[in-house]
């Protein structure tokens, strides 16, 4: 880290072929999809998962490589699986499962449960085994009142809330500890003891204290972005490039 920002270092580019790029993880493993189709590309094999039952496939988590979450919306509907692609639950229906119709956004959260965003406007901890949500937040309109998540991103100690005008920060268990003001972020990623966003194309990370811009020289376009640890991947429609965050 210089005065000026935070520096990286060019590391690789590999090809790929994708509808959309979801994310390489911590194994080097690289995810994306195809005609609704997973796939997990290894160094060794490539791996493959669908269910034409759930519709399209509108989200995909893979925080931790042995837990992928696979979320279809339009069944309120999230099936989570191991790092084979085989199904570790059974499809997790939250309209049988919980009091909740119409789930937003669903992202990791310890043990067996999951973060959950409904449209009841809250956000919710629920357990996958016991099938029953273990807390609820306020209403998100109580810490803001004109604010409209696009998505909801955590670590096992903390979830953020990203919208259009900021993003809301809470700890494991539901409690409200902060507000920052960033307009019109694309996405965040955990990172140290804040987080990285996407802004304009350009990457910054907030430490908790200040926002500091991260160094990078692409010259490429940018389809999608994926944050792993210290690791940058960009996609620009046929390659990936990855760059090293310097520290």
């Amino acid at each position: 880290m210089n005065a000026q920002g935070i520096s990286t270092e060019f590391k690789a580019t590999f090809k790929l072929e994708a509808e959309t790029f979801v994310g390489v993880d911590e194994f080097k493993s690289t995810y994306y999809i195809n005609e609704n189709i997973l796939y997990k590309k290894t160094a060794e094999k490539l791996f493959s998962y669908s269910n034409v039952e759930l519709g399209k496939l509108s989200r995909v988590n893979i925080q931790n490589p042995f837990k992928i979450i696979l979320f279809y919306a339009d069944f309120n509907t999230a099936i989570i699986l191991d790092n084979n692609l085989n199904e570790l639950t059974q499809k997790l229906d939250f309209t049988k499962e919980t009091l909740v119709n119409n789930v937003s956004f669903v992202t990791a959260a310890s043990q067996n449960n999951l973060w959950l965003y409904a449209d009841d406007n809250k956000l919710h901890l629920y357990n996958y085994q016991l099938q029953k949500d273990l807390l609820q937040t306020q209403p998100i309109t109580f810490y803001n009142n004109s604010f409209v998540p696009e998505n909801i991103v955590s670590t096992y100690k903390y979830i953020w809330i990203l919208s259009k005008n900021g993003v809301l920060e809470f700890n494991e268990y539901g409690v409200f500890i902060r507000a920052y003001n960033i307009k019109n972020a694309d996405h965040i990623f955990p990172f140290q003891n804040g987080f990285i966003y996407v802004l304009d194309g350009s990457l910054f990370y907030n430490d908790l204290t200040k926002f500091i811009p991260i160094e990078l020289d692409h010259k490429a376009a940018t389809i999608s972005t994926y944050v792993n640890s210290s690791n940058i991947f960009i996609y620009d429609g046929s390659k990936v490039h990855e760059y090293q965050i310097k520290r």
